[in-house]
């Protein structure tokens, strides 16, 4: 038996003193298959709000299932204090926007749950029912979803109008640009797990292992983070945008310049915490892409739509689930092969500002070895996959305004960690087993 405390000695130090142990207990009750009146039982207290066996039961199955990590009591025992953690923080933000009256729309989450699936090129609608099929209840996510948006809402009506930069800080910044003309930045994200006092410290690492662990077994980088980063940045996959030296912690900073594009990092130590990073794409500074004279060779595998045949809706969901994990155009060949479809042909090398309409939107922002979204076309459902890209590169230093936004997401993402750091400090936090 779990000798866990049950009741406050004060409200901030409750939660860290507690948790690490009643998650371990909550994580062998949910595996062991809890009764229906256990599901209804009280794990937590946040400030007069309820979470219940049932609602991390439903919140674990997602975060399992969304992170490709195999369901046993080890893999729980790992993944409930982080997710009883996020469920704690989601209340806490949703209840000061309830304080401060922000109040979302059911289409401002069917709009975010569209670009989610957008960022992870999926046909329209396939996020829900995907998830469904696996016995995820779409409500959960919708739920995750609100509060993540809540939060960005919150953190641009009340933190916004704090932000001041002034035009020094714009010129040190472009003058500092104009020094590192030359040198290279990259495009990342983060999956960012905090150590807030030494107890934590296995904890964190554990789960670092078990998330890289779902990254070899080809959960996307992107996935793992909205379900499990504590950043600010994780309703938006971790993405953290382009960085360079002195935007980011040191430790960070020195791990991305080791890393090439497509690639990500080992478990990284800072202060204040684990990191995972990857680096998206990488450029030199003072250099853009120009995207319309970058050369791109295509292949495009095309299932045909028999007579009969499920509807459409269907038949795009079966196509992205059949090529989402090609990493190369060799297996993208191989999959065409095994469904019965016919060798993808290759297009290019190719300008692509040359390609027809509905390709061109999409393959401007994919990069090599990218699988995109399934397309309905006269011919069936059409699937393309950029198989090798070469950008045209041209001299674009940035802007003041660029350079003037980029400062102000910077001192926006460390602002909204204090307000939620704060917000944990003041709250009656009650974890109960």
């Amino acid at each position: 038996m779990l000798d866990c405390p049950t009741r406050p000695e004060g409200h901030g130090m409750f939660s860290r003193i507690v948790l690490t142990c009643a998650t371990a207990a909550l994580a062998l009750t949910l595996w062991s298959g809890a009764q229906a009146q256990m599901l209804d039982r009280v794990v937590a207290v946040i400030n007069d709000e309820a979470i219940s066996y049932r609602d991390v039961e439903a919140r674990v199955r997602l975060a399992l299932v969304s992170s490709n990590i195999p369901d046993s009591q080890e893999a729980r025992q790992r993944v409930v204090p982080q997710v009883l953690r996020k469920m704690i923080d989601e209340r806490l933000q949703v209840q000061e926007a309830q304080r401060l009256g922000i109040v979302l729309s059911n289409a401002d989450v069917d709009g975010a749950i569209a670009t989610v699936e957008q960022q992870s090129r999926m046909p329209r609608g396939a996020l829900l029912s995907n998830l469904a099929r696996q016995g995820v209840d779409p409500a959960r996510v919708r739920e995750q979803i609100r509060a993540d948006l809540t939060w960005m809402r919150l953190v641009t009506r009340v933190i916004g109008p704090q932000i001041r930069i002034g035009e020094e800080e714009v010129n040190d910044r472009l003058q500092s640009l104009a020094d590192r003309q030359g040198l290279r930045e990259v495009r990342a994200a983060e999956i960012f797990l905090p150590v807030e006092s030494p107890d934590q410290e296995a904890e964190a690492r554990a789960m670092g292992e078990r998330l890289q662990e779902g990254l070899r077994q080809g959960t996307s980088f992107q996935s793992l983070a909205r379900q499990f980063s504590r950043s600010p940045t994780s309703s938006n996959g971790g993405l953290l945008g382009w960085v360079s030296q002195g935007m980011v912690d040191d430790e960070v900073a020195a791990v991305l310049e080791t890393l090439d594009r497509g690639q990500t990092s080992q478990l990284v130590r800072t202060s204040s915490g684990f990191y995972l990073l990857q680096v998206l794409e990488t450029r030199i500074i003072g250099q853009s892409v120009n995207a319309e004279d970058s050369t791109v060779t295509v292949a495009r595998m095309t299932l045909p739509v028999p007579a009969g045949a499920p509807p459409k809706a269907d038949l795009m969901e079966r196509a992205f689930a059949l090529t989402r994990n090609a990493k190369s155009c060799a297996e993208f060949d191989a999959l065409a092969t095994k469904a019965g479809a016919p060798l993808p042909p290759r297009q290019g090398p190719v300008r692509i500002g040359e390609l027809p309409p509905e390709l061109k939107g999409m393959v401007a922002g994919m990069a090599a070895n990218q699988v995109g979204v399934p397309m309905d076309t006269p011919q069936g459902i059409v699937v393309p996959m950029v198989c090798s890209r070469q950008d045209a590169m041209v001299v674009s230093p940035p802007t003041a305004e660029q350079v003037r936004r980029q400062i102000e997401d910077e001192r926006r993402d460390m602002l909204s960690r204090r307000y939620l750091r704060n917000l944990r400090r003041a709250a009656f936090i009650d974890v109960r087993m």
